[in-house]
This record gives C-alpha cells, sequence and structure tokens, in this order.
C-alpha cells in the first residue's frame, strides 16, 4: 500500500451535513497538507455546494469523494444499532468501512484524521507535514537519548498516577517539562519517519457566548482539552486500517477505532486545533444554559494559558474526566500554553 505514495501528509475528513463548518476547516488546515481528501455521507444539506465552492478554491488539494451506501453510525436507533452491530466487519455499511475507503483514496505515505468542527493552527501543523514529506530529513542524533529518556519517564508518570488514583503532579514540574520536552520532540519526529511511531494530536474546547470561553464543562462533556490518542499522524501500511466500534449505550453508535498492528508507540505534541463542537445546533442551547448557571465552569480563552495545570486541574470535573485524559492533559497543558496565545486571534477574525 505504502509503495506507490509519496512522501507527505493526507488529511483525511468524513462529512455528513456539516455545510457550516466545513469552509472555515478547510480555511483553517489545507496550507499545512499536501491534500484534504473529503469523504461526503448521507448529507442533506448544501455540503455538496460548499465543498464545490472549495474545490474551485483549492484546486490541488482538495479532493471530494461521495460515499453511496447507507451507513449506520450515529444516533441510531436501539434496532439500528444492533442491526450494525451484526453487520460483517467488511460491510459498506459500517462507518470504519467508510474511513478505510477514504484512507484508500490518499496519495501520500502519512496521515491523519481531520474534522469538521475544528479550526487548525496551520503553522503547527506545518511542522509535522514537513517531516511527513522529509522536507525536514531526520537523522540520529545523541540528544534523542534524552528524549527517550522523558518518554519513559513520562510513561511512569502516568502509572504511578494510576495506582495512586490522581494525577502526580509533582513528578511533571514545568522546569523539567521545558528542559526535556524539545529532545522529546525532535525523536518523536524520528521514529515518525521510521514508521515507529504515532503522533497524537489535541485541540481546545472553546464556546462563543457574549466572548470566547475555554469549557470546564462536565456536564455536556467539554472538557478543556480534547484528543487522548484518537487523532494522530500515522504511516500507512497494510497493518493501519480502522476497525469497528459499538456504543451501546444512547445515544448509540457504531463508529471507528484505528488499529495500527504495525507500531503502537503513541507520542505526544502541541494543541494543534480549537475545537468548535460546543457551538453545534445540537450541543449550543444546552451549553448556553450550562454557562448560564455556571459561569465559573467557562473561561475566557484569552485567560486560560496563564492558569497552571494544577488550577486547569481543580476546576475540572473530576466524574466527567477520566484519569487517562487528566494525566495526558498536564503535558499538553505545560508544553502548549505558548501556542494557544499564539493563535487565540484566529476566533476574533
Amino acid at each position: 500500500m505504502e509503495s506507490n505514495k509519496q512522501n507527505g501528509l493526507s488529511g483525511l475528513m468524513r462529512t455528513k451535513n456539516e455545510a457550516p463548518l466545513l469552509g472555515p476547516c478547510i480555511d483553517s488546515c489545507i496550507d499545512a497538507l499536501d491534500e484534504l481528501i473529503v469523504v461526503c455521507f448521507d448529507c442533506t444539506d448544501n455540503a455538496l455546494e460548499v465543498l464545490e465552492e472549495k474545490k474551485r478554491q483549492y484546486p490541488d488539494k482538495l479532493r471530494v469523494f461521495e460515499y453511496n451506501h447507507d451507513v449506520l453510525a450515529f444516533d441510531l436507533t436501539r434496532e439500528e444499532y444492533e442491526i450494525a452491530k451484526a453487520l460483517p466487519d467488511d460491510s459498506p455499511r459500517l462507518y470504519c468501512n467508510l474511513c478505510n475507503w477514504g484512507m484508500s483514496k490518499a496519495r501520500y505515505k502519512y496521515i491523519t484524521k481531520i474534522d469538521a468542527d475544528q479550526l487548525y493552527f496551520a503553522d503547527e501543523l506545518k511542522k509535522w507535514r514537513d517531516v511527513c514529506s522529509g522536507d525536514v530529513p531526520m537523522k540520529w542524533h545523541f540528544s534523542f537519548i534524552f528524549g527517550w529518556l522523558f518518554m519513559m519517564y513520562f510513561t511512569a508518570y502516568r502509572r504511578l498516577s494510576v495506582k495512586c488514583g490522581k494525577p502526580c503532579l509533582w513528578m511533571l514540574p514545568d522546569w523539567l517539562v521545558k528542559l526535556l520536552f524539545k529532545y522529546y520532540s525532535s525523536y518523536s519526529k524520528w521514529l515518525l519517519q521510521r514508521g515507529k511511531a504515532l503522533i497524537a494530536l489535541s485541540g481546545v474546547n472553546v464556546f462563543k457566548d457574549d466572548r470566547w470561553y475555554v469549557t470546564f464543562d462536565g456536564v455536556n462533556i467539554h472538557p478543556p482539552y480534547n484528543g487522548e490518542g484518537d487523532t494522530v499522524i500515522f504511516k500507512v501500511s497494510d497493518q493501519t486500517y480502522w476497525g469497528k466500534y459499538p456504543r451501546e449505550r444512547e445515544p448509540y453508535s457504531v463508529t471507528e477505532v484505528f488499529v495500527n498492528k504495525s507500531c503502537r508507540k503513541i507520542m505526544f505534541t502541541y494543541p494543534m486545533w480549537f475545537h468548535l463542537h460546543a457551538n453545534r445546533k445540537y450541543c449550543c442551547d444546552k451549553v448556553k444554559k450550562m454557562k448560564d448557571e455556571h459561569p465559573e465552569c467557562f473561561v475566557p480563552v484569552e485567560d486560560f494559558p496563564s492558569m497552571t495545570y494544577r488550577q486547569v486541574l481543580d476546576k475540572m470535573d473530576k466524574k466527567a474526566h477520566t484519569l487517562f485524559q487528566m494525566t495526558l492533559f498536564a503535558l499538553i497543558h505545560k508544553i502548549g500554553k505558548n501556542v494557544i496565545t499564539k493563535h487565540v486571534n484566529m476566533l476574533t477574525l
């Protein structure tokens, strides 16, 4: 699968009735990708018209495909859920196979998932695109030893946190992260070029009311950060694909889980986007109600980077967020505060 592909980074977007979000998302990320593949399914709004307009704007990079199967994925009835769960693994009605079909269209050796409700930090994403394209060739350097040590130390911090039942933040002081993360980042890029690691991306959940806010909304499950390893940059191979992922609770769904049998090492990097999920039509009223009743759960986006992670953690709803998330977000916050500050103006343009 890899031999006929070029060095570079493809974005893969799957979309159904996302017309209001498509334009801003595409504009924010496409310059940082070698191509953006958009797979449309069951669209009843004007998404295809928006995409046709964007194809005229980005004729060399944007590629749009329609997936003409009745996909059973989101907001399923119990009956639909049972039907989807019973479908054979290769059924075209499964959302995971829509994803695999989209991946098969990629012209480049590396892929990352692009979601329509995200505004991307193009300069940060482009750094990884340059690694994928070989524009930044990575050769072994003795400093990678420090990157490996930090990787092992971060793993130990997370394991100890699990045993203690809370993030052991004393193990992750700001000075240590500042000292070693640059080596960890270079080591990550070297591993990615060799196909030995996945790069996990994350973003910041935001909500627009009288101004833009970062959400600590445990009721509607909008933590300040999103992305805990489900959005990765990976090298395409015969052993990378999406599999079926049933969720047996309301709202029922049968979506996708990423499988990479050739590599299980996950490395983490800076936040890459503002996540607009809370601003979707079906979320907005619920989130606005929560903000009116609990304004303390919403922090102006420009104030968020000045918070320490201890302050972030204390404000989180511990029942709404897993320990896995909370330990990971410690690193994301410590390495990403300056990146968030740098891109706040995206939300005011």
